[in-house]
């Protein structure tokens, strides 16, 4: 390698020491002003106070919630309690006549359940005679109590009252170390006083029984009118209706992590989380940790998440739940509402700053080199001379170049006059190389030391270059770029071919032998051989009957779309044909083929080629995938609407029979990128078999 010497006619000499003089002075403004500013400080204590605002209003609604609506339970408690103090009445007698009671606490409250635990006369047993009721839709349907389950009490009330039992449902309600704190924690502090608000508890979230909903609680002690205890009384709020009150797109609108509620049962213990919402939220934090917190902002009460399995920083707002009176019972168990954003939207405005101020650094080397080139004008004459030399030279022919006065530019002409010499000798064996074949192809040669790229006549136009665009790869790092960019797309299931991103679309085989000092090539048009082999692949996964993709032919081409870049919500859908053995065995096959293609007809119809994949699995199993939705509800609607259309076209039959084309669905959504296709396909198949045994003729989305 030729060392760079300096000299005072060195062109690098004359124009390093004002290109690095203004650069330098530049960035030191800058870098100053920013400094004493401080504005990016201010810009991320803004963004914190966004974020603490957000969470501390969503905190102060949902205790209004808790504390004045969900906990209203006085003034239900004295007629209660005198229908407890009725002497020699059944527990069943007793439930009879307080469930007016307990459903208008139900509907006043707005919870999702309510519920009345008596002590039994051996809790040896574990058994407690109880009333719970339950409304898994509190919102709505306020007028009637067709909407409630039982789930504990007489039997025999729920058939009074015209509900059903739920699922669940027991006489008594069994009580373990396992869900028995919210009925146990209240019933044995009763002694403390008689005011049965002090001794209120809420409890962590658990299951009545295994097969049960996780729910928390709000229970107090039950007193008759002479302050006996008698049991407990509360209400319940399931976890999903607890999801309600807190939307995770107030936070962030899209892929936001959302809110969680953490507990601790100390005021110096660990913050355990104890409702979490979300899959992109359980996904990325563990609910069996405790939480790893290290303060950001202290007067926020802003903390940096450390055990995450993200690979960004994610941001909480912790914000205390005030539940509990001062000097009560259960004052020393603290729950808090922790919001929770990722860095790259909480400090998005902090960072489009950073990014301005490297746009502005840039711009200020920019200027710096401007400067330089308005400098060089004046040394500039010599190298356009030489430039012109080389131009108008014969390229066939040794070239010869006249002295330019300047050290870099006649050492450079020295250095062309040799690599000339040697472009004509490698210029000559790679044409004896390319006249080898029968078939037209280009051949290349780089020189790893000199630099110089050589190539055949053939190879730029089986790259379709045009002449103007092949003088910017006359060097060795565009040229390599330019290979290296065509090896960016192989053809799958194909050895050295590689795809030309062109209209229409061309495929290249490529074969090359690098050494020490030289690069080899060779590249071939191979679009006819490739074309031929994707129509054979074409046949080889395309069903006969429905000319859809097969089994095979789906994945594979499943396959490709996954490894595209695309946007956007994404749904794979389970078919099942209903009917289809009852049509071949009252019409025949060809009627049932008929039966398929009308289906197929519908599939095709329920959106457009840019937005689906369909293919046959087996006789009357379809597999679709629907893609680049804007949302869930997108594609919801878009299956909807297919069902409403075949409800209103009929296949008439050869015994004048019209009957309208049934068909099950099950739906896996996209958004577990974790999930392979088999995964995923199951996953569809469950939903879809949901559908053959509950919803015939409808569609059903995984539960996954």
């Amino acid at each position: 390698m030729t060392k760079i010497r300096w000299h005072k006619k060195s062109i690098v000499s004359r124009l390093t020491f004002f290109v690095v003089l203004i650069i330098v002075i530049q960035t030191v403004l800058l870098v100053g002003s920013l400094i004493v500013g401080g504005v990016l400080n201010q810009a991320e204590h803004n963004a914190y106070q966004a974020f603490y605002e957000k969470v501390n209003n969503r905190k102060d609604f949902v205790q209004r919630e808790m504390k004045n609506r969900w906990t209203n339970l006085e003034p239900y408690l004295s007629p209660i309690s005198k229908i407890l103090s009725k002497e020699g009445i059944s527990t069943d007698v007793i439930f009879d006549e307080v469930v007016d009671e307990l459903i208008a606490m139900l509907r006043t409250t707005q919870v999702s359940g309510v519920y009345m635990i008596l002590e039994p006369a051996d809790r040896a047993l574990d058994k407690y005679p109880s009333l719970y009721l339950r409304d898994y839709d509190p919102i709505t349907n306020l007028q009637s109590d067709d909407d409630l389950y039982m789930i504990c009490g007489p039997s025999d009330l729920a058939k009074r009252l015209k509900i059903p039992l739920d699922q669940t449902w027991q006489y008594n309600l069994k009580l373990t170390e396992g869900n028995g704190d919210f009925y146990f924690k209240p019933y044995l502090n009763a002694p403390l006083t008689t005011k049965a608000s002090y001794l209120g508890y809420w409890s962590k979230p658990f299951k009545l029984s295994e097969d049960d909903l996780t729910v928390l609680t709000y229970s107090m002690p039950l007193f008759d009118v002479n302050g006996a205890l008698k049991g407990v009384i509360g209400v319940e709020i399931t976890l999903n209706y607890l999801t309600q009150f807190f939307p995770a797109s107030e936070l962030q609108p899209r892929d936001s992590l959302g809110y969680m509620i953490a507990y601790r049962d100390s005021p110096d213990g660990l913050l355990r989380p104890v409702f979490m919402e979300g899959a992109l939220q359980k996904r990325l934090i563990s609910g069996l940790e405790p939480l790893d917190l290290s303060i950001v902002d202290q007067d926020r009460n802003i903390f940096k998440l450390k055990t995450h399995k993200g690979s960004e920083n994610i941001y909480a707002s912790v914000e205390k739940i005030g539940l509990y009176q001062f000097n009560t019972p259960f004052e020393d168990e603290q729950w808090y509402l922790i919001g929770l954003m990722r860095e790259d939207y909480l400090l998005n405005y902090v960072n489009r700053i950073k990014q301005i101020l490297w746009m502005s650094l840039w711009t200020s080397i920019i200027v710096g080199i401007f400067g330089g080139i308005l400098i060089s004008y004046q040394v500039s004459r010599p190298i356009i001379n030489l430039a012109k030399q080389v131009r108008e030279s014969d390229k066939s022919k040794i070239m010869y170049l006249e002295p330019t006065g300047l050290l870099e530019l006649d050492e450079l002409s020295s250095t062309m006059e040799f690599t000339n010499k040697l472009m004509l000798a490698s210029a000559s064996r790679l044409s004896r190389i390319s006249e080898m074949f029968d078939v037209p192809i280009g051949a290349f040669e780089i020189n790893l030391n000199t630099g110089r790229v050589f190539v055949t006549d053939y190879f730029y136009s089986i790259l379709k270059f045009e002449a103007h665009e092949t003088e910017r790869l006359e060097t060795k790092e565009s040229f390599i770029k330019l290979i290296n960019a065509i090896l960016e797309h192989p053809e799958p299931d194909e050895n050295d071919v590689y795809r030309l991103m062109l209209e229409p679309v061309r495929w290249v085989k490529i074969k090359m032998i690098e050494d020490a000092e030289l690069m080899y090539g060779v590249v071939m048009d191979v679009t006819d051989e490739i074309r031929e082999k994707n129509l054979i692949k074409l046949d080889r996964d395309m069903d006969p009957l429905t000319k859809l993709l097969n089994r095979k032919g789906f994945q594979w081409q499943f396959e490709i779309w996954v490894q595209t870049d695309h946007s956007g919500e994404a749904a794979l859908l389970m078919f099942d044909l209903d009917n289809l053995k009852m049509i071949n065995d009252s019409y025949g096959h060809k009627w049932g083929d008929q039966y398929i293609i009308h289906a197929v007809e519908r599939l095709q119809a329920i959106t457009d080629d840019d937005h689906k994949l369909l293919g046959r699995r087996s006789g009357d199993e379809f597999v679709m995938l629907l893609y680049d939705f804007e949302s869930k509800d997108a594609i919801r609607r878009c299956v909807t609407a297919f069902y409403e259309k075949i409800e209103q076209q009929f296949i008439e039959f050869p015994d004048g029979m019209r009957k309208t084309v049934a068909i099950s669905a099950g739906i896996m959504w996209m958004d577990c990128p974790e999930l392979g296709y088999d995964e995923l396909l199951h996953y569809a198949d469950e939903a879809l078999y949901e559908s053959k045994r509950q919803n015939k003729g409808r569609y059903t989305e995984s539960r996954y």
